[in-house]
């Protein structure tokens, strides 16, 4: 099965948004952002998503792919860039309709959990003086175990938190030390019941396989101890080696790294094992208890993802982000900020706009958007005579799949993929994007495996 598989192993996006984002364009002015981000209050979901960026880690694991740098050395830089974050909410929350319920708001970084926590709160506190909070709002952000103990939690918890994710990457103390990432205080299991008695709910452990030095062995050892741990998901993440982009992976070079076809073994036999443990496979990295709301979305097609992840339909709402590099991701446009924190404060100090991009969605593409995340996201579509003519000639590259016993053709208007196709759910949804026939992929987008 795996020399099948890899045939299917190209270049393609990951689909978190469409277009993909380094094809955005650039942004033209504050007030086409304004216009934007105040238009989308009357499109749909009339839920309200925010995602705040916080860069900074203690320290930079190699492997890491994400937009993250060092914690400053002084305090007031970092003040400063939360006081750049608090200007850009006091600038932009207006644009927002306050009657619009808030269903989820996410932390994301670098680490969240690295910086004091009263920036994070009052974060939080300037939301809640302007917006509603639903009843069942996911209040959730990215934990590196290595900082986080009882009292810390405990705070967190306190603060209004209820969804964690935690950064274990892999049980092997080795291979943690060879990628440079420091292992969790607490026993995971410990850490797992703790999350539990402070009402966390969607408990998270992120995963890695394919990482340098990690041998079949300890990665199977890895994914027994993540299952008997028993968090509500398991997010199962392939290391992308890409040293010409991140240049502190150079480092890693020194280790083994696993062939094409090894990598996928590793994937195909840890998915089976979480899957023999009661896990059920979500998306196309996730695992998750049955009674977990990322499961029973999966089982009702209403599962969906955005630039944070998997969600449900009852906390999805358009993404108002702040922050650098913070991507909003609104019905009718994505905005972007600037990468970099210190140029991202001085342009906001300077009263300037800090978006880089700012992409406006045609009727077209939000067809086309549509589209791929409902086939990406629940492994099914089926689309009206309209939707059909505007996929055109994607919407036949997606059926001449069939061939390949990658998806079940229903009807004229309706396929589903296969247990092969769901394997491969990004090349199926790369038929649908007009885009790939056209850019170019390879050096751009990652490997579909």
């Amino acid at each position: 099965m795996i020399d099948f598989l890899l045939k299917y192993n190209t270049n393609a996006p990951r689909y978190t948004s469409y277009p993909p984002a380094n094809l955005f364009h650039a942004a033209e002015s504050k007030a086409q952002v304004e216009r934007i981000w105040r238009d989308s209050n009357v499109l749909k979901p009339q839920n309200v998503s925010f995602y705040f960026h916080i860069p900074f880690c203690k320290k930079r694991c190699l492997f890491c792919g994400c937009t993250a740098e060092l914690l400053p050395g002084k305090q007031d830089e970092l003040v400063r860039y939360f006081n750049a974050l608090f200007a850009e909410m006091d600038e932009k929350l207006p644009w927002i309709d306050a009657s619009r319920p808030v269903t989820q708001v996410h932390f994301g970084g670098g680490t969240p959990s690295a910086v004091p926590y009263s920036f994070l709160e009052k974060i939080l506190n300037k939301l809640r003086e302007r917006f509603t909070f639903a009843p069942h709002a996911e209040i959730a952000i990215e934990c590196n175990p290595s900082l986080i103990d009882e009292p810390r939690l405990r705070e967190l918890a306190q603060m209004g938190f209820n969804r964690v994710s935690y950064g274990i990457q892999d049980f092997d103390p080795q291979v943690l030390k060879n990628v440079g990432r420091d292992p969790s205080i607490l026993p995971v299991k410990e850490l797992l019941t703790l999350s539990r008695e402070l009402n966390f709910t969607g408990i998270n452990l992120d995963l890695i396989y394919g990482l340098p030095s990690q041998t079949e062995a300890a990665f199977y050892k890895s994914v027994e101890l993540a299952a008997e741990a028993h968090p509500d998901r398991i997010a199962l993440f392939s290391y992308a080696h890409v040293p010409w982009v991140k240049k502190a992976q150079k480092a890693l070079e020194k280790f083994p790294l696993p062939t094409p076809h090894e990598k996928l073994g590793f994937f195909l036999e840890a998915r089976d094992m979480f899957k023999k443990a009661g896990f059920v496979d979500v998306g196309m990295d996730h695992f998750c208890d049955p009674k977990d709301s990322l499961s029973i979305a999966l089982s009702e097609g209403l599962l969906h993802r955005n630039f944070q992840g998997y969600c449900t339909r009852a906390t999805t709402g358009e993404v108002y982000a702040f922050g650098s590099s913070a991507i909003s991701q609104l019905d009718n446009a994505y905005s972007q900020n600037i990468h970099e924190s210190r140029k991202y404060v001085e342009l906001q100090e300077a009263h300037q706009m800090t978006e880089i991009r700012c992409e406006e969605i045609s009727y077209e593409e939000r067809i086309i958007r549509d589209a791929i995340e409902h086939l990406m996201c629940n492994r099914k579509l089926k689309v009206l005579e309209e939707e059909k003519r505007v996929l055109g000639a994607g919407w036949d590259r997606l059926l001449a799949l069939e061939d390949d016993k990658l998806l079940v053709k229903k009807s004229d208007f309706e396929v589903e993929a296969t247990e092969l196709g769901t394997l491969v759910i990004r090349y199926l949804a790369m038929q649908l994007d007009p885009l790939m026939q056209k850019v170019q992929r390879e050096g751009v987008f990652s490997k579909t495996i």
